[in-house]
């Protein structure tokens, strides 16, 4: 159930026995030549989706352009909303589905630079709430996937594979690579991002790429969403 495709009444409905929601969050950004630029777009809204199908949950709108403004900032394509704004988005976001009665929110996250953002919605929300509970997943960290991504880096194995599942006729394969580096602890102003962290858009290899591989990082992390959601609502 996507709310963009509900109406007022069946919000209505489901809002007398439900108080949670799932909201996918992604970004628009170079994904190396052989990804589009929406895979983190996409495959948190696929994992959304199909979670809120196997839970019966809803589904919030997709929040599409993210936080890039470091790292990928540079290559083209790729869209960025700042920090600040971001932050000031979200927290209108979940003010407008706590009016309506939501209290429990499972943001499905697929993009490193949400991450502070996100939780600073929260922080700004938690003095005005009340009985509610937040839960950021970003899949990609998952402990119990641990062992099959594998640290499969930005545009690398590990999302190509899932995109070779979900949407093999957008990946171009025979644009995989590799470019592999040590990747520094500190941050870096984007003037020199080609320089310290990669020169073609992506970290790591993405050439052992496979659906197979992509299937069960999607299953797996669906598993896993759907424990996060009884978490939430226990």
């Amino acid at each position: 159930m996507e709310t963009i495709k509900m109406s007022m009444a069946e919000i209505a409905e489901y809002l007398k026995t439900n108080s949670i929601i799932i909201i996918p969050i992604g970004a628009v950004e170079e994904h190396s030549k052989a990804l589009p630029l929406g895979t983190d777009t996409l495959t948190t809204e696929a994992m959304a989706i199909e979670l809120g199908k196997r839970t019966k949950r809803t589904v919030g709108p997709t929040i599409s352009v993210g936080n890039c403004h470091s790292i990928t900032f540079t290559f083209p394509g790729t869209m960025s909303i700042s920090p600040v704004n971001i932050v000031n988005y979200l927290v209108d976001y979940l003010k407008s589905l706590y009016k309506d009665g939501f209290r429990r929110f499972l943001f499905v996250n697929g993009h490193g630079g949400n991450i502070a953002p996100l939780r600073c919605a929260i922080d700004t929300v938690v003095d005005v709430f009340e009985n509610s509970r937040f839960s950021v997943g970003s899949w990609w960290l998952f402990e119990d996937l641990k062992d099959l991504y594998n640290n499969a880096g930005h545009a690398g194995r590990g999302e190509a594979s899932m995109m070779l599942y979900l949407y093999p006729e957008l990946v171009h394969k025979d644009m995989f690579t590799e470019e592999k580096r040590n990747i520094p602890y500190y941050y870096v102003s984007n003037d020199i991002v080609h320089q310290e962290i990669t020169e073609t858009g992506i970290i790591n290899d993405g050439q052992e790429s496979t659906a197979h591989l992509g299937r069960k990082l999607f299953e797996k992390s669906v598993e896993i969403y759907e424990k996060l959601l009884k978490e939430l609502e226990e």
